[in-house]
């Protein structure tokens, strides 16, 4: 696929992707309630289990540098 169109399906993409937020559109007539607050219920959500990804992501790789350092350590510089 050229370049061009890429873009072009990526912007309407973005629009329909806008589109879907806004309030009184087909999407939240049909489901009684808007995208925007189905949005935040689910943010709400899964915001804890991120951080909680995110601080073990973070510990293990300050785990690994100060294992590699003290490993850098023990060698016998050259």
């Amino acid at each position: 696929m050229h370049a061009a169109v890429k873009l072009v399906v990526g912007v309407i993409v973005f629009l329909i992707g806008l589109y879907w937020y806004l309030p009184g559109n087909i999407v939240s007539s049909f489901f009684n309630r808007s995208a925007f607050q189905a949005f935040l219920v689910v943010f709400e959500g899964l915001f804890g289990l991120l951080l909680i990804f995110l601080g073990l992501i973070v510990a293990w790789i300050e785990y690994e540098d100060l294992k590699w350092e003290r490993k850098e350590k023990k060698k016998p510089a050259k």
